[in-house]
């Protein structure tokens, strides 16, 4: 009799059940998306995050997430892993059924231990119409512009009746965009087609958002046409890059904001466009307008800009008429790139500095000579970091494979190899031959094959022989590329924002034998 209530209580406990008085705080939130009303959803149950599974998964299910993380009103409920793969994690939960008015996803029903139909690739996901937000547009930079907010879902501007010096501050704040230079009226910037939402704005000036200010109240409109207000604030210039290709002047789009690179969607991008980047970095004109990035690839890092409509006039990509900064209409991750008329190939060889390991990480298995530059592997897979890091400036280290000894196939898969810089919190002595974790930018070689995994999971294969490798940090700018260092080819390029000290690694399978030039 007692087994059979075991059995029933372990049974209600992986079917369907309802917690209204869980602790919820702080418990759901969205990954992969740089819009931070989108992405995959990651719940944390136990104390363990992981995902939750597709099954039955609608968009009552996406309101109570929408709601639960102020995040307005749901767009969609996607499955099927669309914003990618969350790595580390696996489904915690499945079959969530939400009436729609529960306060937390973790008040609805739901099943534990989802079953071994969902794997990685059926995360359930949401887009949101999202918070009150503000924005400028129209203007040469991500903190200059006509003056916009987001209401309900939808955009409009600010009149620019009452507007001055104190508006603008707190708008300035608000934006990330440091302190005001300077205000605008009467349509600096351009008349917006869009409706007024704010009229007579009355700030104190320590306000922390814009509509925390005294004004005539939401969609409230006593505005003339033509009196939209603007800004200049004096935060960091925004720039614009081209990489993934070895060549300054080709490459995926990329755009520097708030100290962060980001990439550009390839919705609505074009030969106008591209034209405009070409002449922004003085490389000519535009030969080709990459889009469904199939040859630079795509990025892991926000998407800052998208819907861009540019004339081809332009003298930057920011005079453009676009879409605001991180509001990412771009959810398939599908980044622009752009091909110019001139080449201006990059030489890393210039900033090759010496390279050696520590020889007191050699054990029984992994041999390292005196001067920590030759190494070889006797056991199974050991990984060891440089003997220094670096935090700053440009560097390039070159590193030799020989071939793995003659074993037998069934060890075959010990024989890889992994070459790459690591962040200084993450441990490089483990065993990383078949396992990477964040803060690791890595080059694989598995058989015949080479292989980058970027942040998303995402595999990009090469093919041929490599004997020397080379690898390429550039801390400031957040660029990890690999060569084959025999040719001065370019591989990959990884783009990171680099927080603290990182240093090269080697990982040896068995038999291998490296020189560290």
């Amino acid at each position: 009799m007692l087994g059979h209530i075991v059995f029933l209580l372990l049974a209600l406990r992986a079917s369907a059940v309802f917690c209204p008085d869980c602790d919820d705080t702080d418990v759901v939130r969205l990954a992969n998306a740089a819009d931070p009303c989108a992405g995959v959803v990651l719940v944390t149950i136990d104390n363990i995050e992981g995902t939750i599974c597709d099954s039955s998964w609608d968009m009552n299910d996406a309101a109570v997430v929408c709601r639960q993380l102020g995040c307005g009103a749901p767009i969609s409920a996607p499955g099927g892993s669309v914003f990618g793969i969350v790595r580390n994690t696996s489904p915690r939960i499945s079959n969530v059924g939400c009436r729609g008015d529960e306060s937390s996803v973790l008040k609805c029903s739901y099943s534990y231990r989802p079953p071994v139909s969902c794997v990685k690739k059926r995360d359930a996901s949401v887009q949101c119409t999202g918070p009150d937000q503000v924005r400028v547009v129209n203007g040469p930079s991500f903190c200059a512009g006509r003056v916009e907010v987001r209401h309900n879902g939808a955009w409009g501007t600010v009149c620019d009746d009452s507007w001055d010096q104190k508006d603008a501050s707190v708008f300035c704040r608000q934006l990330g965009c440091g302190a005001v230079q300077s205000y605008q009226y009467n349509s600096s910037f351009g008349i917006s087609p869009l409706p007024v939402l704010m009229s007579d704005v009355q700030c104190q000036g320590d306000e922390s958002a814009l509509w925390k200010c005294a004004q005539r109240g939401w969609d409230v409109n006593t505005c003339p046409t033509g009196r939209n207000a603007g800004v200049t604030c004096a935060g960091e210039a925004d720039t614009v890059r081209l990489v993934n290709s070895g060549d300054a002047c080709r490459g995926r789009v990329e755009i520097k904001h708030e100290n962060r690179w980001g990439t550009v969607c390839d919705s609505d991008w074009d030969m106008k466009d591209a034209e405009v980047v070409c002449r922004q970095l003085n490389c000519g004109s535009a030969s080709r307008a990459e889009t469904r990035n199939d040859i630079f690839l795509n990025g892991v890092f926000p998407v800052w800009m998208s819907d861009v409509k540019c004339t081809g006039a332009e003298e930057s990509l920011f005079d453009c008429p676009r879409a605001s900064c991180g509001i990412n209409s771009c959810p398939w991750r599908s980044d622009g790139g752009v091909q110019c008329s001139e080449s201006r190939v990059f030489d890393p060889t210039v900033f090759r500095a010496p390279l050696s390991v520590d020889p007191k990480t050699a054990d029984g298995t992994l041999l390292i000579s005196s001067d920590g530059r030759e190494l070889r592997n006797l056991g199974l897979g050991r990984c060891v970091p440089g003997s220094t890091g670096v935090s700053s400036g440009r560097w390039y280290w070159v590193v030799s494979m020989d071939q793995a000894v003659r074993v037998p196939y069934w060890v075959m898969v010990q024989t890889h190899w992994r070459l790459g810089v690591a962040s200084a919190s993450v441990s490089t002595r483990d065993n990383l031959l078949y396992a990477l974790q964040e803060g690791f930018w890595v080059l694989t070689q598995e058989w015949s094959e080479y292989n980058v995994i970027d942040e998303t999971d995402r595999e990009h294969r090469f093919s041929g022989l490599l004997s020397n490798v080379g690898i390429f940090v550039d801390y400031e700018e957040g660029l990890v590329s690999f060569y084959d260092a025999n040719t001065n080819e370019h591989l990959y390029t990884f783009t990171a924002t680099f927080k603290e000290k990182i240093y090269p690694f080697i990982c040896l399978g068995y038999g291998r034998h490296a020189y560290l030039q």
